[in-house]
């Protein structure tokens, strides 16, 4: 199969991260468990969360470790002969700017730092991130993309994309009969194992 994998949210627990960091920045505990995004999980401003991510983005960009067993599943799909392609709406990737260049560096540092072996990147913009997605999976011809955000995997999902749905907080009331809701990386493994596309 050729399998598109979103990076924050999927490979990483981004909101384990949001939760630690904001709690030091905004100096309270989160007002919404159960959000996705900074925002939405302190009930902050614009400016407030962009604060916020100029003090902590690269940090979270160069530390944050990837979830269990995440590089090695993603070895062992390679292995069984299925292509994976990473399909990221990352923050800053798609600006054609130093701010871009590095957020992308960065992206691809931690990539190699932490051992995943994908066949390409395809960046998208956070704001239009549902139709990059879709995008990147048309010109990569996917038959399976990885993502947690409800918004993407509803609109991939509608469009007749078949969706590895990560399981969130922030993602349970999603249902579709394009989406199949997994729960760690093992289970991901699990799951295309048995899928026939």
């Amino acid at each position: 199969m050729i399998i598109g994998v979103d990076c924050d949210g999927v490979l990483t627990d981004m909101s384990e991260y949001i939760f630690e960091y904001g709690e030091k920045w905004f100096k309270r505990k989160p007002d919404n468990l159960n959000g996705c995004g900074t925002s939405e999980i302190f009930y902050c401003t614009e400016k407030e969360e962009f604060m916020f991510g100029l003090k902590y983005f690269f940090t979270y960009c160069k530390k944050w470790p990837p979830r269990d067993n995440a590089s090695e599943i993603i070895r062992k799909l390679n292995n069984d002969g299925h292509t994976l392609y990473e399909i990221t709406a990352r923050k800053f990737v798609t600006q054609r700017s130093l701010l871009g260049w590095y957020s992308r560096y960065l992206f691809e540092h931690w990539l190699k730092k932490f051992n995943f072996n994908f066949e390409s990147i395809f960046y998208c913009s956070e704001s239009t991130a549902p139709k990059d997605k879709l995008s990147g999976c048309n010109k990569y011809n996917v038959d399976l993309m990885v993502d947690d955000n409800p918004d993407v995997a509803h609109y991939l999902a509608n469009k007749g994309i078949k969706v590895l749905l990560f399981d969130t907080r922030y993602n349970q009331n999603l249902y579709h009969d394009n989406i199949i809701r997994v729960y760690d990386w093992n289970d991901i493994y699990e799951k295309i194992s048995k899928l026939e596309i």
